[in-house]
């Protein structure tokens, strides 16, 4: 297992409890609002997305939720404790930053061994760390090689090996596919959804494939706020079709296992669901609404950012 923590965090925290959490966060740079009441809870497995056009916000965001960036409100807590107060709780945290933090001059071998030693790695210890790391990512070929030489995909993947050479519980990645062609996107989304399943992962990015692949849920920011949280868990949306539907939608509401509806053309309703899609089929058919169609559905993540961002004012935070 890459994640791990010592047993005197796990005095403070409870596997229940968020690994990584924000209340009220903000940051305000000389009179300019960058960043106002974010706030967010990450659970260990889970794959949390910040979608955003450019400027929004994210990577305020993930500087904020790494460390490093301090707030001008609210606060981060890493495994319950205060991030800022309790400084040395970012060796829980593996941070990708948007460029991929690489010398150039050096070979791979020689960039994990300096982000090992940042990290307070002595030189066995990040030596074995470094070992281990480049059999998981599959860099073992590559150690000699300069990262001058490297082609984006693999400066990418040394990049994430570097985030992850200490064993941290939460990893935030900011844009991580960004400038990589499918193939090389497709197997970093692969490796990211590997991480996911051992550690809590923060994942920024405007590019809608990585959201609709990795993340269970996503927030949504605009002009540095919160404007939108949605989980895309597609086993609670469906899609039907009624063809004497009630002349009230919010009839549809109505049945219990029903929590929103969003009207669609031709008869066709998105249902966001509580309960299972059998009791809604039981209901409709009671009450003549003729049910031609039930299938499973998805969010479209393009239409949610599009729709959260014309809800907001115009004018800047």
């Amino acid at each position: 297992m890459m994640c791990a923590t010592s047993h005197r965090d796990y005095y403070h925290h409870s596997m229940n409890n968020p690994l990584l959490k924000a209340s009220n966060l903000g940051r305000t740079d000389q009179g300019n609002t960058r960043l106002r009441d974010f706030s967010l809870s990450l659970q260990r497995g889970e794959v949390v997305g910040l979608l955003g056009v450019n400027g929004a916000g994210k990577s305020t965001a993930m500087a904020l939720l790494s460390g490093a960036l301090a707030p001008t409100s609210g606060h981060v807590e890493v495994l319950g404790l205060n991030l800022h107060q309790h400084p040395r709780s970012k060796k829980h945290i593996g941070l990708l930053p948007e460029s991929a933090p690489l010398y150039a001059s050096l070979t791979v071998d020689e960039n994990l061994d300096f982000a090992a030693r940042l990290r307070g790695m002595a030189s066995a210890e990040a030596a074995r760390a470094g070992t281990a790391i480049k059999k998981r990512l599959d860099l073992q070929p590559l150690g000699k090689r300069l990262c001058s030489k490297l082609s984006k995909g693999m400066a990418q993947r040394v990049a994430i090996a570097q985030a992850l050479i200490h064993s941290p519980v939460i990893l935030i990645l900011d844009e991580p596919t960004a400038g990589l062609d499918p193939a090389q996107a497709q197997t970093l989304r692969d490796l990211i959804r590997e991480l996911g399943s051992e550690c809590g992962i923060l994942l920024a990015s405007h590019i809608l494939a990585d959201m609709e692949q990795l993340c269970r849920r996503v927030i949504i920011l605009n002009n540095g706020r919160q404007v939108a949280e949605q989980a895309l868990d597609e086993s609670n949306l469906v899609r039907v079709q009624l063809s004497a539907p009630p002349e009230n939608t919010g009839d549809l509401t109505e049945i219990t296992t029903v929590k929103a509806v969003y009207p669609q053309d031709n008869g066709w309703y998105q249902l966001e669901m509580n309960g299972p899609a059998d009791e809604f089929i039981r209901q409709a058919l009671t009450r003549g609404w003729q049910l031609q169609a039930l299938i499973p559905a998805q969010y479209n993540l393009q239409s949610l950012l599009t729709d959260a961002i014309a809800s907001e004012p115009g004018e800047q935070p």
